[in-house]
């Protein structure tokens, strides 16, 4: 006997349909921007800015120099060299500061291949001022806009620079660097056994990275040498960390790399107490008691 009574339907799941294969949705790529510091501390050779910066167009290496005429041509000739590798001009500026020998006389003659070497004199009495003065005669009234496109390099009279010193630099500006630091060996073949030896064992880098600052391996953005006022007049002694701090307050992009070196003098009696001939003459005295860390 049929019942007249509907039996109840069992429910069926509720199915979405299949999206097309044009219609399925592509998973969401995240994307983490990371800034120029934290990119420093990662690598220092990926330092860069978030945005690129413009392609350096001239370089300015700036040269002071007091009574040194016994060495000034060695180290333009070594500047010049280092050009060599550069696909962009260079212009060489020595500031002879305060001089009584034949130092600007020798510099003006020095044979150059790749340079422009130019000469100003003064009586600046300091190396960070006669070094504002060499970058303020190769800058001249340069247009601000133009500033992200000349690298100024610093080091000094009695160093030699090797011969990448330059594109070394430039290839870490090309990444969008405002300041490089670089580090300082002892010429082996001036400097007593002892004293070298001391030296290495106590001037620390880590890896590719160090925390040195020396303004006789400096190099910088122009414009970034603008924006914190360039070489302090008032900075006698430690106008290299003055300088350094103040572009790290502005959280530009600086790195300290192993690769970019020059070859100083070990002289240890300086101009300026405090410079870097007096930490070789205490490094002497108290043979190899006293690191080179902060210098």
């Amino acid at each position: 006997m049929r019942s007249d009574i509907a039996r109840p339907r069992r429910s069926q799941p509720i199915r979405a349909p299949r999206p097309k294969p044009s219609e399925t949705a592509r998973p969401r790529r995240t994307r983490i921007a990371v800034g120029p510091l934290l990119l420093a501390r990662i690598d220092p050779h990926l330092a860069a800015f978030s945005t690129p910066a413009p392609a350096i167009a001239a370089v300015v290496v700036a040269v002071p120099a007091r009574d040194e005429a016994a060495t000034i041509a060695r180290c333009l000739a070594s500047i010049d060299r280092a050009a060599a590798g550069c696909a962009v001009p260079v212009v060489v500026v020595v500031a002879a500061d305060a001089c009584h020998d034949d130092t600007a006389h020798i510099a003006r003659s020095a044979p150059t291949c790749h340079t422009t070497v130019r000469v100003v004199e003064g009586r600046w009495h300091g190396a960070s001022r006669a070094r504002a003065a060499a970058i303020n005669a190769a800058l001249g009234t340069t247009a601000t806009s133009g500033l992200a496109t000349v690298w100024i390099a610093n080091t000094d009279a009695d160093c030699v620079v090797p011969p990448t010193w330059l594109r070394r630099q430039l290839r870490h500006a090309d990444r969008g660097v405002a300041a490089v630091a670089g580090t300082v060996a002892l010429d082996p073949a001036t400097t007593p056994e002892r004293l070298l030896a001391d030296f290495t064992a106590t001037y620390t880098v880590t890896g590719r990275t160090h925390h040195h600052v020396h303004a006789s391996n400096f190099g910088i953005r122009a414009d970034a040498y603008r924006l914190v006022g360039g070489w302090s007049a008032h900075t006698m002694v430690g106008e290299d960390h003055d300088l350094w701090r103040r572009l790290s307050a502005r959280r530009l992009g600086l790195i300290q790399p192993t690769d970019v070196t020059v070859t100083t003098s070990s002289r240890t009696s300086g101009r300026i107490i405090g410079g870097f001939a007096t930490r070789l003459s205490r490094l002497e005295r108290h043979h190899g008691d006293q690191p080179l860390s902060a210098s």
